[in-house]
């Protein structure tokens, strides 16, 4: 019953690229705002921000599939969080412009605006905004793909918060030779990449130990050619080349920017491709969808319940 129920686990294929490169943008857009307001750094890391999160929405109206009709999504906020999403990035957008452009003198009317109150506040109700948008794709796919273990987890809020003021912090580190920062954005890096690591050990622990749909994700990502992504390219490169450099080789501390930007990026690539839906089979076997956060394993076991308890009746 095991190996029939296991042959029907199926990996999800309609996100991959588009999105990744959204919540690569957004989120890394969204961290170094929060960076920027944290270290109280130069403004034109501001701007950049906004760049990247103005780029970002452009992807993901490609994401959306129809960019002309994608702006009716903002009406329903109170349903969809994709729909609060896409109104957190246009209110990050307007609230950051109007913080940002007064610090640089990039446009000549709200100058006299410079440092005063109004300003302080828009600057933070953008921050607010940024934390959301670094957010709302975790509550999107916890709310959404429910079917799928591997992002049905209270981790996965903190994977994404903590990968945005990575990628805050290692454009930072990039963009350093023409605008310095502070010492402790690299020492916050350090330590934000020792808690990546542990979360992630410990959320593919978890989904080895549930079994399932679960264990199936953990297999692809030790699998060709998700495995190369992964093990190279988000924990070598992404994480053990930044340390090293950052605490033993301050030189370099430009390729560690660079080195943590695309283990960022590889990472939500990874999580997007090792999604694997909980076996179809449990739909017609009328399983109650309203235990979806139990464990694969358990699934497994009550459907193997369920099977027998029919073939009892039926005999």
């Amino acid at each position: 019953m095991s190996n029939a129920f296991n042959m029907e686990l199926r990996a999800q294929q309609e996100w991959s690229w588009l999105l990744a490169i959204w919540l690569f943008l957004g989120g890394t857009g969204s961290g170094l705002f929060l960076v920027f307001l944290a270290f109280d750094l130069a403004p034109f890391y501001g701007a950049v921000a906004l760049a990247l999160i103005l780029v970002g929405g452009v992807v993901l109206l490609l994401e959306l599939g129809n960019p002309l009709r994608a702006w009716r999504g903002i009406f329903r906020a109170g349903t969809s969080w994709l729909s609060r999403g896409v109104l957190f990035v246009v209110l990050f957008i307007v609230s950051a412009f109007l913080s940002v452009a007064p610090r640089l003198e990039i446009v000549s009317w709200p100058a006299p605006l410079d440092n005063s109150l109004a300003v302080r506040l828009l600057g933070w109700f953008a921050g607010l905004c940024a934390l959301m948008i670094t957010l709302y794709p975790a509550f999107f796919f916890r709310s959404t793909s429910r079917a799928i273990p591997f992002w049905n987890t209270p981790l996965l809020p903190l994977f994404f918060v903590g990968y945005a003021l990575l990628g805050g912090a290692g454009v930072v580190l990039l963009l350093d030779p023409i605008s310095p920062a502070p010492s402790q954005v690299a020492l916050s890096a350090v330590a934000l990449i020792v808690i990546e690591a542990a979360m992630v050990a410990i959320h593919l622990a978890e989904m080895q130990r549930s079994g399932g749909s679960g264990r199936e994700s953990v297999r692809l990502l030790n699998q060709a050619p998700l495995s190369w992504i992964f093990w190279l390219g988000v924990v070598l490169i992404g994480m053990v080349l930044p340390l090293v450099e950052i605490l033993f080789i301050p030189s370099t501390l430009v390729a560690a920017g660079a080195f943590l930007l695309l283990g960022g990026f590889l990472f939500r690539y990874s999580l997007l491709k090792a999604g694997v839906y909980i076996p179809p089979a449990v739909v017609p076997a009328g399983f109650d969808f309203s235990k979806l956060n139990r464990t694969s394993s358990e699934f497994e076991r009550e459907y193997a319940g369920m099977t027998m308890h029919r073939a009892g009746r039926s005999g």
